[in-house]
């Protein structure tokens, strides 16, 4: 029962960071927030089994880790998570033999978490610099759960394309309700979004700059019924 409330308490905080108007700064400080109690009760192990930290369910990082799994057997590459929050995607990507992760995100102290757990090599804040590495710096980038209104914004697609290397990875995983009109679900759904995804990937896959090699949809995004929605590009130049 606990556990169940710490849940739902957690999902209402989460829900005010996509309110029309809610900044970065604030956006920051919910996560912030969450990860303190995630602190409470957070191991390198039940990061792996999110369960028993009230995110029974969201199983998202897992299909991440399974389909990156199987478009990069190199376990030693340098590898970006993007809006990695606590680790729960790097957690999953650790237990699948991955070794080499920078953690990317808005709030300290979910690094903090994630860096608590020893989850990444390495932990970076984002801040006001829109650049943040070299070109052609990793191997690949993965993204789970952050392309979310007043989050993730699409655009950060160039930016991706700009640090991974050629012949490199960017793997994706998002709630389909937030680019395509559900029903039951239609407070979600972001035209603007969904207009700025095509906008950005259409262009970049014109441009002959990214591939996309394959696009897939999965039950059990959170719960039984969430659907979730997953990209995986090949960088080319």
């Amino acid at each position: 029962m606990a556990v169940e409330q710490g849940r739902e308490n957690r999902y209402e905080k989460f829900l005010t960071s996509l309110e029309p108007g809610a900044t970065t700064e604030y956006v920051a400080s919910v996560y912030d927030e969450l990860a303190e109690q995630f602190d409470e009760t957070s191991s390198k192990e039940k990061l792996i089994h999110p369960s028993v930290i009230g995110c029974v369910g969201y199983d998202a990082p897992s299909k991440l880790a399974k389909i990156f799994e199987g478009v990069c057997n190199d376990k030693s590459a340098s590898i970006v998570d993007w809006g990695s929050g606590v680790g729960l995607a790097g957690a999953k990507l650790l237990e699948s033999g991955f070794t080499n992760m920078t953690a990317v995100d808005i709030s300290q102290k979910s690094l903090d978490v994630a860096a608590k757990n020893g989850i990444y090599q390495r932990y970076v804040k984002l801040g006001d610099s829109k650049q943040l590495f070299k070109p052609d710096e990793f191997d690949a980038v993965v993204c789970c759960g952050s392309f979310i209104p007043n989050h993730v914004p699409p655009d950060i697609f160039y930016e991706w394309n700009r640090i991974v290397k050629p012949g490199g990875i960017i793997a994706v995983a998002m709630r389909k309700e937030y680019i395509h009109l559900t029903e039951g679900r239609e407070s979600l759904f972001s035209e603007k979004m969904k207009h700025e995804m095509e906008t950005v990937l259409g262009d970049l896959e014109m441009k002959g700059k990214l591939e996309l090699l394959s696009r897939g949809e999965f039950d059990g995004y959170y719960v039984s019924g969430l659907i979730g929605i997953s990209y995986v590009y090949i960088v080319c130049c």
